[in-house]
């Protein structure tokens, strides 16, 4: 297509899209002026129950703008949910219900206060007029009318941090009527912005729970993806894409306890290529399929397959090596170690990524390869917080245009 045929179409998706309500995905949502500031992959959650309740949720926007816009999500709800009222502010901080004065303001879809998500649909707001920093906290209320006690909602198992309930309407309210907690984001699924001209798009990073973030503080934002949004210092958006227990072949209904764990193959497309502004995939999958015996050339075949789709999108793939899961017992048995060293040794040397982010190379024991270096130990399977940064300042900024 001609350069300015492509220009026009780009204006046109993008008036399209801004009239109908959708998101985006990748390069025509950047087109179109906005890119992903912080987003989760949605799960089917059993608990808990929402009636005429208001959940205040807290995320950690990696990239800032001078507007923003609230994606919410039903993917796995077992009826449609109505919301009655949708409220954003600036967070006093992560781990606290206050928002910082003045800066509430209501969010609409198509003009309206309150919208109807339908199960198995996502919506995107209106622009709303708020500005926000990087890494400036965000509170998304949510006032639940109808929908929100069904037999599955949908949510994100693990949001690492507090997220609040309170009764009745208090979208915008102040922190007292939020008395109840619970550990998960619901519905919200993303938070896109009106990024400034040095903003470059974003980065998605699909993984399981070491991507996800298992271990890390609680109320820190200090997983490996917060680490690197601060090493790029706001060029992109750094979107995580993990789920516990997550494998690139197979679904999991048995993560951690709640929730589902969709196949990397049957989420990519929705947590990779439809993802607001997308250029990049950090691809952080498998450690799991090890984990229940899947062989490298399963394994390598489902890689290739998600980063041959994500090219074929317009982005750019960079392969992660499996991180060490070695112990006396228990752990990883030699055949699967072995497993392990032959997907890693492809990572590192198949055309089919643009780059590699050597993670294995990052926290491995130099003594004992197939383990964890102790210091970047949380236990013999996820890093603790210094080997998430580990992790994160191994990555060459180089790899990203």
């Amino acid at each position: 297509m001609p350069k300015t045929s492509r220009i026009v179409n780009s204006i046109l998706v993008g008036m399209l899209a801004a009239v109908a309500g959708l998101v985006l995905p990748g390069e025509a949502s950047a087109a179109a002026g906005w890119a992903g500031a912080w987003s989760t992959s949605p799960q089917r959650e059993a608990g808990p129950t929402f009636a005429a309740q208001t959940v205040r949720m807290l995320v950690h926007p990696t990239i800032g703008g001078s507007a923003l816009r609230v994606r919410l999500s039903n993917t796995f709800g077992a009826a449609d949910v109505a919301f009655g009222a949708v409220g954003v502010a600036r967070a006093v901080a992560s781990g606290a219900a206050d928002l910082v004065a003045g800066t509430q303001r209501r969010v609409t879809f198509h003009g309206r206060g309150a919208v109807t998500v339908r199960k198995g649909e996502s919506v995107v707001s209106d622009p709303v007029p708020l500005a926000v920093a990087y890494g400036q906290d965000l509170a998304v209320d949510v006032y639940v009318t109808s929908g929100g006690d069904a037999a599955a909602i949908t949510g994100h198992d693990a949001a690492q941090g507090t997220q609040f309930v309170a009764a009745g309407n208090q979208a915008g309210a102040g922190s007292a009527a939020f008395t109840g907690y619970v550990g998960s984001w619901f519905w919200l699924d993303g938070v896109d912005v009106r990024p400034g001209p040095g903003a470059r798009g974003s980065i998605v990073a699909l993984g399981d729970s070491i991507t996800d973030g298992a271990y890390t503080t609680w109320n820190g934002n200090d997983r490996w993806t917060d680490v690197l949004g601060a090493r790029l210092g706001g060029r992109y958006g750094v979107l995580n894409q993990g789920i516990g227990g997550n494998q690139v072949l197979t679904d999991r209904t048995d993560c951690c306890g709640a929730g589902t764990s969709i196949s990397g193959l049957k989420r990519e497309k929705a947590d990779v290529r439809e993802q607001t502004g997308a250029r990049y995939l950090i691809l952080a999958d498998g450690i799991n399929d090890i984990g229940y015996h899947a062989t490298a050339p399963d394994l390598i075949a489902g890689l290739r397959t998600i980063a041959e789709r994500a090219h074929r999108a317009g982005i750019r793939v960079i392969g992660a090596t499996i991180t060490p899961y070695g112990c006396d017992s228990g752990c990883f048995t030699a055949e699967q170690e072995a497993t392990r060293q032959a997907v890693n040794a492809w990572v590192r040397s198949t055309p089919v990524f643009d780059g590699v982010a050597d993670f294995d190379a990052a926290i491995r024991d130099p003594q004992l390869p197939s383990q964890v270096l102790p210091a970047y130990q949380a236990d013999h399977l996820h890093p603790n917080i210094a080997g998430q940064r580990a992790m994160a300042e191994s990555i060459d900024l180089s790899l990203f245009c």
